[in-house]
Order: C-alpha cells, then structure tokens, then sequence
C-alpha cells in the first residue's frame, strides 16, 4: 500500500508493473519491492545480499507482475507527498481501496507509511490490535491478512537494512500465524 504514483497523467499502474516498472537501471522503489517480493516467495530460505544487490531489471520483471501495488491517493504526486493530504484523500477513496482489497485477495498487505491512512479507510469501525514483532516490527491480522507497517521502498536508508528488516518481520509473523 503506496502512497501515490510519483507525478505523470495517463498511465496505467498495472500495465507499468506488469513490464517491470520503469526502463532504467535503477529504481529505487520498485528495486526494492521487488527483492522484497523474491525475499517473501523465498521464505523459509534466506536469500545472500550477494543475490538481491544486482541484476534488478531482470528482477523487477519477474517479480513485479506477482504483486498488487495500491496507492492510496489516486492522482499523482510528486517526489515528495503531503501526509495531511494523503490520509484526507486514503479516506475520500475508502470504497475503492476496500474494493481494490476484496478484488486482489492479497495475504500480507505491506503499508509503506500508509497504515494509519489505510487503516482508518478501510477498517473504520475495527478495533485494530497493532501487534510488535520481537524486533519492533509492527503489524496486525484481520480476516486471514496481514497488514505490515513499513517504510516506503524509496526511503533513505540502505536497501539491504529495509530488506533484511521486512524479511525478519515476516518470518516471524507467519512463525506466529
């Protein structure tokens, strides 16, 4: 669960996924969703550094088209979002984000600095029990889900640290599961 799509008008999200995200070497964000997607289908085994660091075109189209990416907000943004204005607009799109989460099915949800914006959408009159993984990871289960609180992919921090951070959450929670 993103934030909003970073500027542009008239393109698709699914068709943009669906090729690997953008046509460049690097992409931060979809880099990293990616090798987070390759890490979870992984799990139980631990992938190396080694095998996650390069090769990320390749990875992105792989690995992009098994993923559901949901922004909350609808129309474009720019390179940095307005937290007041996404959680306004996550509540002005409550139906279509529970609509889009009915459709996809998914069975972990990962907020990347969305949870309190998604949750208040699409679970209004829920009384969530946000749970802490032995590390500090925070999550909750509802309905055979798992709703992950998680940094945005782009965030600036090293790619390995988010990595490695979100695979411990996981790993525990589906231990817990």
């Amino acid at each position: 669960m993103l934030k909003e799509v970073n500027g542009g008008f008239g393109w698709s999200l699914c068709k943009h996924l669906k090729n690997g995200g953008r046509q460049q070497v690097h992409d931060a964000t979809w880099d990293n969703i990616a090798r987070w997607t390759e890490g979870i289908l992984s799990l139980p085994n631990e992938l190396a550094w080694s095998q996650l660091e390069n090769a990320c075109e390749k990875r992105r189209e792989r690995m992009l088209s098994k993923i559901c990416a949901v922004n909350v907000k609808k129309t474009a943004g720019s390179y940095t979002s307005d937290s007041k204005q996404i959680y306004v607009e996550a509540l002005n799109n409550a139906e279509i984000l529970k609509k889009q989460l009915e459709l996809y099915s998914p069975h972990i949800v990962i907020c990347c600095g969305t949870e309190k914006a998604f949750v208040d959408a699409c679970y209004p009159k829920q009384r969530i029990k946000w749970q802490m993984t032995t590390r500090g990871g925070w999550y909750f289960m509802y309905d055979s889900k798992i709703i992950i609180s998680f940094s945005h992919p782009a965030a600036r921090v090293k790619d390995c640290y988010l990595y490695y951070a979100l695979m411990d959450a996981v790993r525990e929670i589906l231990k817990m599961k």
